[in-house]
């Protein structure tokens, strides 16, 4: 039998739903690791904690997605301070496992699907509250973890989403204006093809070559974390 009450000795992981379980946290920080080779680039590790209770408990191997919040209020000085707006932070994906504790939160590492962000490696931080929050087994926890204290969990906030806010469709994702206008809008004409010039001989002239794309910066500092 499992010493601890709220915790099963079993250890068969979650099978995936259909639709990924809506997580609401706030972005706190971001790490990068150093590369062992100087051909490599250090992959980046984005920080979220979350004091809101998920759409259902999390388990190991559930999908999730990330909705970012930020306190309406920001947009609103009306707005009522547990009143929280969120939006799609572009992180979908499977909890791999427990990476570690913060307090009396657990940190789960999310693998990212999105095709459009380039970070693939998410922690979670949330407090380790069994059957409201997590659903984890004897072999996730250590002996003596704290369990979360009703202060640590906000059960009163009132979230919405923002009525344009792009959805994230994991690895099938693609910037808003590349499905209105499709991947030739990424291709300038090139040097043989022509473009019309009034006052040119013919009315014709060559088109240099320029080749424009889609960038997605990613402002992190190797060897360090940084904490909002």
């Amino acid at each position: 039998m499992s010493s601890h009450p709220s915790l099963s000795p079993t250890i068969h992981r979650d099978t995936h739903l259909r639709e990924p379980t809506k997580v609401y946290a706030r972005w706190i920080g971001y790490c990068r690791e150093h590369s062992r080779s100087l051909s490599q680039t250090p992959e980046s590790t984005h920080v979220y904690s979350a004091s809101i209770l998920p759409e259902r408990p999390l388990k190991i191997g559930m999908r999730v997605r990330i909705l970012a919040t930020s306190p309406a209020w920001y947009s609103g000085l009306r707005e009522d301070q547990d009143a929280y707006e969120v939006y799609d932070a572009h992180v979908v994906g499977a909890i791999t496992g427990v990476v570690g504790w913060k307090g009396r939160k657990v940190v789960l590492e999310i693998a990212n699907e999105c095709a459009v962000n380039r970070v693939k490696s998410v922690r979670l931080r949330i407090p380790f509250a069994p059957e409201a929050t997590v659903q984890l087994y004897l072999d996730d926890v250590r002996v003596g973890r704290r369990e979360a204290q009703e202060a640590d969990l906000n059960t009163t906030a009132e979230v919405r989403s923002r009525p344009d806010d792009p959805r994230c469709d994991a690895a099938a994702c693609a910037p808003p204006w590349r499905k209105l206008v499709g991947e030739s809008f990424l291709w300038e004409p090139m040097v043989e093809d022509v473009g019309e010039r009034p006052g040119d001989p013919g009315g014709r002239r060559k088109v240099p070559k320029l080749l424009m794309g889609w960038t997605d910066l990613d402002p992190v500092q190797e060897g360090r974390c940084f904490n909002h």
